[in-house]
């Protein structure tokens, strides 16, 4: 491949000039411009899902109790000491959404969230059964009562069976997916007390398959005429996504086995370069030969004939050559090496570098917002982009009860919201 032809050097740089996607094109509204969603969901899985749909473009009202959604409460923080508006897990996964508390623990505030969900088109839970009866939320009630309405559920094992009430927390839904194997695994830790990923990384699993059956939802509303009940288990949602490590399982009848970390294996691995790493992979036959190219053609890799030696022959000379090779050479100098020769690879980018990338910013992947409290970041947009449609005007997450008011005074009568917040039921 030539370089003129790489789409992407090690700092996310591309190499051919591109405008945005949407810049000669004559747009609509955003996709989901009128949808009402509401929500009453706390931490990942459902609050990611809502917030998919509020990116392409539903008004999506987001129910806190008074304490605020338990997120609220979650390390890291946007500033050193920790406030309800400053966790970055609550901002990350509530932006465009309109924060009302609501005391489900009256009856009023019940026959409010009652109304407000009956006005909706999309009802986004993360509660299980025995909790959406206590708010008289029954998802097959509803759909009695509301016929056009999507009742969209993500709970950990779903709305039915022995385990729908089971309580759980990230570190044993992941482990009841299997997915904190892997975890374990990679971290050469495949004995031993259970281990969880960092950052949750498992969590936003559920929400996506959520957020995805949504939208299918909606096209059978349009198509049928009625709504759907959706019914997500958030654990099942971990095992698509960890396809390949239950598919080797399944296949060789144990678990794979730990990925190599050091690029002399004789598939790849972690190269150190001299400002970085990256991950160069090169299982065929052509990519090692690719790979050998980029080095030079180094006499250790040829018999005497000048054949290729085959990579599983060759031993720790072979290894340490590559090390050596790549240590001596800038990252970006080795990621064009392998990519011009057809050998795997691919850089091991810091945050910062992958935000501040030509590429991102051509796509424009990241919004800047402004929160009245955690000040100025900015924010991942969806990951797709639609030629025929604007994109949405997005917004930093909630204050806490900031569209309460707003939103609940249609169904306070005969309160007024004064009168409701005294009587605690906002």
């Amino acid at each position: 491949m030539s370089r003129s032809h790489c789409v992407l050097d090690c700092r996310g740089m591309s190499t051919r000039s591109a405008e945005p996607l949407d810049a000669n094109e004559e747009l609509g509204p955003p996709l989901l411009d009128g949808l009402l969603v509401v929500e009453l969901a706390e931490e990942i899985a459902g609050p990611f899902a809502s917030r998919l749909l509020a990116d392409a473009g539903a008004k999506t009202i987001k129910i806190e109790p008074p304490r605020g959604d338990v997120s609220r409460r979650m390390a890291p923080f946007a500033e050193p000491a920790p406030h309800r508006e400053t966790s970055t897990s609550w901002l990350a996964y509530n932006t465009s959404k309109r924060s009302v508390i609501l005391d489900m623990d009256t009856a009023s505030g019940r026959r409010v969230l009652q109304q407000l969900v009956g006005s909706a088109d999309v009802f986004v839970s993360d509660r299980t059964p025995a909790s959406l009866n206590e708010l008289d939320l029954n998802p097959d009630e509803l759909r009695e009562r509301y016929p056009q309405l999507i009742i969209a559920a993500v709970t950990p094992f779903g709305l039915v069976g022995g385990a729908a009430e089971w309580p759980s927390t990230a570190l044993t839904r992941a482990h009841a997916s299997g997915s904190a194997a892997g975890v374990r695994r990679n971290l050469g830790a495949d004995t031993g007390a259970p281990l969880m990923a960092g950052a949750r990384v498992h969590e936003a699993d559920g929400g996506m398959a959520l957020a995805l059956a949504v939208w299918s939802a909606l096209i059978a509303r349009e198509r049928f005429g009625h709504g759907q009940i959706v019914d997500v288990a958030s654990t099942e949602a971990m095992m698509n996504m960890d396809r390949v490590d239950i598919s080797i399982a399944h296949n060789d009848g144990g678990p794979p086995a730990r990925p190599p970390t050091k690029g002399g294996s004789a598939f790849g691995g972690r190269l150190e370069c001299a400002d970085g790493h990256l991950i160069a992979v090169t299982p065929q036959s052509h990519q090692w030969a690719g790979l050998i190219k980029s080095m030079g053609d180094p006499e250790w890799a040829f018999d005497a004939d000048g054949s290729l030696i085959d990579r599983l022959q060759l031993g720790e000379e072979a290894g340490d050559a590559i090390e050596q090779w790549a240590g001596a050479r800038t990252r970006d100098e080795v990621f064009r090496a392998l990519q011009e020769n057809s050998a795997p690879a691919g850089p091991v980018l810091r945050p910062s570098e992958v935000m501040n990338s030509a590429q991102m910013q051509v796509r424009e992947f990241f919004d800047r917002l402004e929160h009245p409290v955690a000040d100025s970041a900015r924010y991942p947009q969806f990951a797709a982009r639609w030629n025929g449609a604007q994109r949405v005007a997005r917004t930093a997450a909630p204050l806490l009860g900031s569209s309460t008011a707003d939103v609940t005074t249609p169904h306070l009568s005969p309160w007024s919201p004064a009168q409701a917040r005294r009587a605690g039921v906002i």
